[in-house]
């Protein structure tokens, strides 16, 4: 014997739309983690630069046209500087 239910059909529909809703929302807080991972990322290795270049002595960053208080600035750039390859 066969039942025929309007009820079965819509919740499946409601179920499918569920999972694809839920399905979203975990690739958008992936995404968020993934960037916020990428964020501290880029801060660590600008601070690692930043460590280096404050190592050197004024004449070295003199001979590498690097002021002590442009270091920052400096770091930065050469941590997120991405060459287009002309």
């Amino acid at each position: 014997m066969k039942m025929y239910s309007n009820t079965s059909g819509s919740t499946f529909v409601w179920a499918q739309h569920a999972l694809e809703d839920a399905a979203i929302a975990v690739g958008h807080i992936a995404t968020r983690i993934r960037n916020s991972f990428k964020n501290c990322w880029v801060r660590f290795q600008i601070r690692q630069m930043q460590s280096v270049l404050q190592a050197l002595n004024d004449g070295q960053l003199d001979k590498i046209g690097i002021k002590r208080s442009g270091i920052r600035d400096h770091a930065e750039h050469l941590v997120t500087y991405e060459y287009d390859g002309l």
